[in-house]
């Protein structure tokens, strides 16, 4: 049987069964594991909610330990580490049928006034348009995105406008949490080599900075650049932009770059 895919506010409104222990019980059929982003994300979201609301995340590291089933629920413990004057940090265990599938590291912050600076800078790739636009029909729910320029036929997706296609709201928290989603959905290893079909791509740890407040229900451009590939392993990092050109995320991921065996 079939199991419809549930909105994506659906997907991150948890359930609290319990002091610091939250339950993602929305399933749906993937052909693939459990999406690290969506793993990610949820678990983002269960340490924000053990927060004071005026403090917003500003990193998080995450190691993926073992693949999930997308048809069973996932519950994220979340350890309260500390709570300072204007810093908040903690820990997050996503287990699911006593197996842990993901830890998390998270750091939150109250605003503070200081200089605004950035390195990089937007692309200038035309803004997208509404008769283009594309959905991952499998793995992300209520998510589009549009290619900027045309790509060579068989690469995998480097450089992409996106955007969630539901409104979030006011919640800074949710934005960053729709960041978190998004920010796993492409690769930048092919930046390096060419595309190969027979090689399994598997995240293994995956970071991100949430360098400026960000509207992740507006366009965002994500660029991906690959970093390394050697012993079955590769690095790529990620820049982010709202539409007005300021930078709100970065982000590093590492994953297993290993040839399928092949099929008897």
């Amino acid at each position: 049987m079939k199991i419809q895919k549930p909105a994506l506010l659906d997907l991150l409104a948890l359930e609290e069964p319990a002091r610091d222990v939250f339950r993602a019980a929305n399933v749906f059929a993937d052909p693939m594991n459990l999406y690290g982003g969506q793993v990610a994300a949820q678990a983002l979201r269960a340490a924000g909610l053990t927060v004071e609301k005026d403090r917003i995340p500003h990193s998080m590291h995450c190691y993926f330990l073992r693949a999930g089933d997308p048809l069973k629920p996932v519950d994220y413990y979340v350890h309260r580490d500390r709570d300072g004057r204007s810093y908040s940090a903690r820990t997050v265990s996503a287990m699911q049928e006593g197996r842990e599938i993901l830890i998390m590291s998270a750091s939150f912050h109250v605003t503070e006034a200081g200089p605004n600076a950035q390195g990089s800078t937007l692309p200038t790739f035309p803004k997208p348009h509404e008769a283009q636009l594309k959905v991952l029909d499998a793995r992300t729910c209520d998510i589009e995105f549009q290619e900027p320029t045309g790509v060579t036929e068989g690469d995998m997706i480097r450089q992409v406008w996106t955007k969630s296609a539901v409104d979030l709201g006011d919640d800074p928290l949710l934005h960053a949490c729709v960041v978190t989603y998004i920010s796993d959905m492409f690769t930048g290893l092919f930046t390096l080599v060419p595309r190969r079909n027979d090689v399994a791509l598997s995240s293994l740890d995956h970071a991100i900075w949430f360098l400026r407040p960000v509207k992740a229900d507006d366009w965002m451009f994500m660029q991906l650049q690959g970093e390394s590939l050697n012993d079955g392993r590769g690095l790529y990092s990620g820049e982010m932009f709202d539409s007005s050109g300021s930078l709100v995320a970065k982000l590093m991921q590492e994953s297993l770059f290993r040839p399928r065996a092949p099929k008897e």
